[in-house]
């Protein structure tokens, strides 16, 4: 009977191998392909945020320099009314 019982549990495990492995080995490749496409698309993600993160930058560059021209002229406008007689 334990003889019986290790061949019965030797062919399920073969049986078992037989059925399972191949599709393990199925999923193995599936799954390396998607994490292949992942770190495409977190790369090209990645590069997409810098880019806007760069026009972000360029655009506040830009309002500074608007900002400290505005002020540049709101100073000399100041001082051209603190000559200016008062009526």
């Amino acid at each position: 009977m334990a003889i019986e019982a290790k061949s019965t549990l030797g062919s399920f495990r073969e049986v078992a191998q037989d059925l399972l492995v191949p599709e393990l080995k199925a999923l193995k490749v599936s799954m390396d392909s998607m994490r292949s496409e992942m770190n495409i698309s977190l790369g090209s993600l990645s590069k997409e945020m810098q880019l806007r993160d760069e026009m972000n930058a360029q655009a506040i560059r830009g309002l500074s320099q608007k900002l400290d021209f505005a002020i540049d002229i709101r100073e000399r406008l100041a001082t051209l009314e603190a000559r200016m007689p008062r009526q």
